[in-house]
């Protein structure tokens, strides 16, 4: 017997666009920078990575991307958007 959930993954959004995950109140993800950060982030994720970044609250972002155990620092989204290119992905 096959059961089936209803309920969305972590970091899945609701129709307004906003994350619904528990963890993500303090990254808003509606706003300008936000809708960058994850559309960089799908992009990292079509090539075989992962895209993270530090929480605004703590003071300057900084992003990471990472794949296979393997992380890089990247301290700008600028920056972020160079390595993706480097990597293949879409932009």
């Amino acid at each position: 017997m096959t059961h089936t959930t209803h309920e969305k993954a972590p970091g899945a959004g609701d129709s307004k666009g906003r994350s619904t995950d528990a963890n993500s109140g303090k990254c808003p993800t509606t706003d300008g920078d936000g809708k960058a950060f994850n559309t960089l982030a799908a992009g990292f994720a079509l090539a075989g990575h992962t895209l993270h970044r530090s929480d605004p609250q703590d003071g300057t972002v900084t992003y990471w991307a990472a794949r296979l155990g393997r992380v890089r620092h990247l301290s700008t989204i600028d920056a972020a958007r160079r390595f993706l290119d480097q990597v293949g992905g879409p932009l």
